[in-house]
């Protein structure tokens, strides 16, 4: 009797509970859909699903000096990492250099760069969105972005 009424519980969970332990939601409040034979209608239970951001955002902020301070901010890039480079302090040359080593490792990346001040650029990886009105892209246009690859 009891791995009848097992049985029929599974039959009548939600779609929505199904669905979480397939993806393995841990924190799930149990939504059944019960018959109430009375008045021979479904009562539906409100589902409370509580989850946790599992990714955190991290964007740095670099003033590069050396070259050896652009290797920190690629690697940054790799491993996901938004990088703001701020060039206002770095001398002319190196300046170039910088930039040409972190638009080729995030153009490798399928990532994104945009110019967000004078001489300071944000290096994005491919899994962020960076949303710059138009009018605003025209006035200040990025080194490259995916619309120019």
């Amino acid at each position: 009797m009891s791995e009848e009424m097992s049985a029929d519980k599974t039959r009548r969970r939600g779609l929505g509970t199904q669905i979480k332990e397939l993806f393995g939601v841990s924190e799930v409040e149990e939504d059944y859909d019960e018959f109430d034979e009375a008045e021979g209608a479904k009562k539906h239970t409100i589902t409370t699903l509580r989850l946790q951001q599992t990714k955190v955002a991290h964007v740095a902020v670099r003033q590069p000096q050396t070259f050896d301070d652009a290797r920190i901010a690629a690697d940054g890039l790799k491993e996901g990492r938004q990088q703001i480079v701020n060039l206002e302090r770095t001398p002319q040359d190196l300046s170039e250099r910088i930039i040409d080593f972190l638009n080729g490792v995030t153009y490798a990346l399928n990532g994104f760069v945009e110019k967000v001040g004078d001489r300071v650029y944000l290096f994005a990886p491919s899994n962020t969105v960076i949303d710059v009105p138009e009018d605003l892209h025209k006035n200040v246009p990025g080194l490259f972005d995916r619309n120019s690859q």
